[in-house]
């Protein structure tokens, strides 16, 4: 896609930022040289480890920044990212009493309190994270971590239905206009441009939401009856796509509808990247739905995994992204809202409810329960059956 004006993060200056022309936002010099004084006084952390080894989400904070500040500190950064919970469940658990490896990842909320009970994480040392301050009071001491003894929030929102108000009519409403197969409905009318995420919770959520059912059900009878509804649903998608995938689909117009997570839907409605600050919308024909039927509300929250070999980096690079301006250089490229940048972002996006979600919005969601291993494998074992019809 080609790129327009934008502002920019360059690898070069104390603060890497060039302002380029904005034709959507106009986004003040003052603040540009006030997000250039905070980061040239940056706190700058003693007796780190020479390395930091990630786990994170794909597509989800600007890779510029974060080798910046690891080359300013003489770290070796080892990025890796994986596209379904059930990847970095499988890591810890396959690991466990051993190490990952890794010194950073990022889990979902419904997870977390599994990982704790089974030993996952070292506790954080909230002294040395000392912008946690910083975090909104509704992001913390959450009742899956209560008093942020091993996690801190990293971003946050809701799973919907990202389509093309261009090509689809009517608009996209309810999880019904990807469930039904009436013929004649929306999704007989766009056969082969429908996609559905891959990973188990969010696929046997949706199913349940649109049967009316609990989205964190694990009864027989709910499971099998999301499993037909989601066989019945496969002849007519294109695929289960997952983030990149459907982002470039929806982007090309080979995918007319995706379901998806919000900030990957506002990556296709303004253009993003995991390296630039990019602010312009591209892309306004890409709508973003939370179904009538009920929708999933999530929490990603950043942890130590058991056995760490560089805590003291891993505490500063928390401290470090819960930093105002590296969050809010965050959203501006991802297009996820990260909490502490809230008021650094442009009006635009702190006001857009594809970015930030409302909190009215989020009340009424659904946040996914911590399931048991039993009710985890009864739960893979549907998924499971529904790639293999």
């Amino acid at each position: 896609m080609k790129r327009r004006d934008f502002l920019k993060i360059a690898g070069t200056g104390a603060a890497g930022l060039a302002v380029g022309g904005l034709s959507s936002y106009l986004w003040s010099q003052s603040r540009i040289s006030s997000l250039e004084s905070q980061l040239k006084r940056a706190h700058v952390p003693l007796a780190l480890e020479d390395s930091l080894n990630i786990f994170n989400w794909t597509y989800y904070l600007n890779k510029n920044r974060i080798n910046k500040w690891a080359d300013d500190l003489g770290i070796a950064l080892a990025y890796d990212t994986y596209e379904s919970g059930e990847t970095l469940m499988g890591e810890l658990e396959a690991a466990y009493p051993g190490a990952t490896g890794y010194d950073i990842c990022v889990m979902t909320d419904g997870d977390v309190p599994y990982a704790i009970e089974q030993g996952y994480f070292e506790p954080l040392d909230l002294d040395k994270i000392p912008n946690f301050e910083l975090v909104p009071n509704d992001f913390k001491d959450p009742e899956y971590d209560p008093e942020n003894q091993y996690t801190i929030i990293y971003s946050y929102g809701t799973t919907g239905i990202g389509w093309n108000s261009d090509e689809v009519s009517p608009a996209i409403k309810k999880w019904a206009d990807v469930f039904d197969t009436t013929p004649g409905g929306i999704l007989d009318r766009y056969k082969g441009k429908v996609t559905m995420m891959p990973e188990v919770t969010e696929i046997l959520a949706a199913a349940l939401f649109n049967l009316g059912l609990d989205a964190n059900s694990c009864e027989e009878d709910d499971l099998e009856a999301a499993k037909n509804a989601l066989i019945a649903q496969k002849p007519y998608l294109a695929t289960y796509a997952g983030t990149e995938e459907f982002m470039m689909g929806l982007q090309t117009g080979d995918f007319l509808i995706s379901h998806g997570w919000n900030g990957d839907i506002g990556g296709i409605v303004y253009e993003s990247s995991e390296t630039d600050v990019l602010l312009e919308k591209i892309l306004p024909k890409i709508k973003y739905t939370v179904a009538e039927e009920g929708g999933i509300a999530w929490y990603d929250n950043f942890a130590i995994p058991m056995g760490a070999p560089h805590p003291e980096a891993a505490h500063a690079f928390i401290d470090f992204m819960l930093r105002p301006e590296i969050a809010a250089i965050n959203t501006m490229s991802v297009k996820y809202p990260f909490p502490t940048g809230r008021d650094y972002v442009p009006k635009a996006l702190r006001e857009d409810p594809l970015i930030f979600t409302p909190p009215e919005l989020l009340a009424k969601l659904t946040r996914t329960r911590t399931f048991t291993p039993e009710e985890r494998t009864r739960r893979d074992a549907i998924w499971t059956a529904v790639q293999a019809a």
